[in-house]
């Protein structure tokens, strides 16, 4: 499959995905008295939000297996770059929290680190491998 092809099939899914993910997770917020919900209706948002989220690995996957080895290594390194930013970000503020009372770090704000961390990494590889 062409990188053109497998980029294509990745967005049509990425997109829709990630903007279920986002009316999942801010809809309940802007919602008046969104506190006062039962708590299965967080649950289901949750879950939606959750959903979306796989979906939107799973076809980061099949984006990756259907390119060519040397796009595919792009974005092995990118991804384990990505990952490599979390664990450091994770660990550090953790140590941070536990000996020096710095604020707590919200967990769900490790995913936007790890697509924006994903994203550039991409970038920078793929500019220095001359691939645009």
């Amino acid at each position: 499959m062409t990188a053109e092809r497998a980029t294509y099939r990745y967005f049509t899914i990425f997109i829709p995905a990630m903007i279920i993910y986002a009316a999942a997770t801010e809809g309940i917020a802007l919602l008046p008295d969104s506190n006062n919900f039962p708590d299965y209706v967080h649950y289901a948002l949750a879950l939606i939000s959750i959903v979306a989220i796989f979906f939107v690995f799973w076809a980061h996957w099949r984006f990756a297996i259907e390119l060519d080895e040397f796009l595919r290594l792009i974005q092995i390194k990118a991804t384990l770059f990505a990952i490599g930013c979390v664990l450091i970000i994770v660990s550090g503020w953790g140590q941070l929290e536990r000996l020096a009372d710095a604020a707590t770090l919200p967990v769900f704000w490790l995913l936007p680190i790890f697509w924006a961390a994903q994203g550039l990494a991409t970038l920078f590889f793929s500019i220095r491998e001359d691939v645009f």
